[in-house]
């Protein structure tokens, strides 16, 4: 018979231990795992280690020394490791386990913007001078016969500012019908970026470019016609966005604020100031339920007239499903035989309301990507005279304002865009103006 023994049943008891008033000093650290990653530039980031007395401040310090090395875009995976001393009771040694990029990437994959869809392949060489430096080449077509071929050298300039020096070298091509156009540009960009605040992001670009226009067909009209030839253009370019959204996509509050300023005439013969800028408000109504409104507006001077020009290419466009909704592609405003011309001046405003789909289909999935939209869009683009008297010239911009209604449904791509299926009613138009009543698809990164 076997024989069976109780067992007397032992109370365990958790105890907490506060990590508060622990002192902890860190008298090494050590990376494994570096290969082409130079030493100077993670030393940099992980000398705040050393200064830290207490093991809760070493605790949250080596994580945020963690995300900076992250950061750099030199590795894919950091892991930490603390561990005792011998050489104390109060020494550590911290130890991160770095998982550095490939030498090259590849990439094929599809891309979305202007209403228009690309398929765009590239390859990368990452961290390839050993300080997180990027270098990439990419060539992407789109479906409207746009094409584009870009090299770039990407170099992160590590600082409290967060700051990123570029160059790019490229060649864009690109078709547009309803302005009986078509135009090819070659180009460099050199661009500064860095952050000055919360959610308060910088560039500094500066670009010269020689473009060449000429027509699409016969009957492109001699508006457009006598802009065709070429041009070299030599600018410089500031660039503000403080983007406090919850979600670019479909964002329930928060705000958003870019502006652009570009001046053109440092050499080449091409010569105009241009201000333009870009405001949204999103506000919570109930859950899920967000009204959002936006304005958008924009005006151009010309620099030097006698010695310098611009062409249509740097004219203001409006209408089409990114924009005025209910128009065609660049449907609002100045027309000439069919051909939109554009204008130096424009405001458009929008006023939405989101919410997710009636009765809440594949809710907590699938359904979460779709949202309910009703708009009303307005705007006025032309070549307005203004005088600087602000009552007087907003008169004159308002005075022949398009207007637009209409509801849909909206889809969220992959984080990047969305895409939109309208029923547009043109409230109010102008002679001239290419209406498009009904269903509209839209599909982008940027809408009004």
């Amino acid at each position: 018979m076997g024989q069976v023994e109780a067992k007397e049943a032992r109370s365990t008891q958790t105890q907490q231990v506060s990590l508060d008033g622990i002192e902890a000093r860190v008298v090494a650290v050590n990376i494994e795992g570096l290969q082409r990653t130079k030493n100077d530039i993670v030393m940099n980031n992980v000398k705040e280690l050393f200064q830290v007395n207490q093991f809760q401040e070493l605790a949250m310090t080596s994580n945020e020394v963690r995300n900076k090395l992250m950061e750099m875009g030199c590795f894919n995976k950091v892991e930490i490791e603390i561990d005792t001393s011998e050489s104390g009771i109060k020494d550590y040694v911290v130890t991160y386990n770095v998982e550095e990029t490939r030498r090259v990437v590849g990439s094929v994959n599809t891309m979305v913007g202007n209403n228009e869809e690309s398929l765009t392949t590239g390859i990368q060489l990452p961290n390839c001078l050993g300080r997180g430096e990027k270098f990439q080449a990419e060539y992407s077509y789109g479906i409207r016969k746009s094409s584009m071929f870009n090299i770039s050298l990407v170099k992160p300039l590590f600082g409290m500012f967060k700051s990123t020096l570029s160059g790019n070298v490229y060649q864009a091509t690109g078709e547009h019908p309803t302005s009986g156009f078509k135009e090819i540009d070659r180009g460099i960009i050199g661009d500064l970026t860095f952050v000055s605040g919360p959610q308060v992001v910088h560039n500094l670009q500066y670009e010269a470019v020689w473009r060449h226009l000429n027509c699409i067909s016969k009957s492109t009209s001699f508006s457009v016609r006598e802009q065709s030839g070429h041009t070299l253009k030599s600018a410089v370019r500031h660039i503000l966005n403080v983007d406090r959204r919850d979600n670019p996509i479909f964002p329930t509050e928060g705000t958003l604020f870019r502006l652009t300023h570009e001046f053109a005439g440092l050499g080449g013969n091409v010569g105009f100031f241009k201000s333009e800028a870009d405001m949204q408000v999103n506000l919570p109504l109930a859950e899920d339920i967000s009204l959002q409104g936006c304005f958008q507006f924009g005006l151009m001077k010309p620099v030097d007239p006698a010695e310098k020009t611009f062409t249509i290419s740097d004219r203001f466009f409006l209408g089409g499903p990114l924009s005025i909704r209910g128009f065609d592609l660049r449907g609002v405003g100045p027309q000439d035989h069919g051909n939109a011309l554009g204008g130096t001046n424009f405001w458009a405003s929008g006023l939405h309301l989101y919410a997710p789909l009636p009765f809440r289909p594949g809710q907590g999935g699938f359904g979460d990507l779709f949202r309910t939209h009703l708009f009303t869009t307005a705007g006025n683009v032309g070549s307005f005279w203004l005088s600087g008297d602000v009552q007087r010239d907003i008169d004159m911009m308002t005075q022949d304002f398009r207007l637009s209604t209409g509801l849909g449904v909206a889809l969220k791509l992959g984080g990047i865009g969305r895409v939109e299926i309208n029923y547009c009613i043109p409230v109010k138009v102008c002679r001239g103006d290419k209406v498009n009543p009904g269903l509209q698809f839209g599909i982008g990164l940027n809408f009004l």
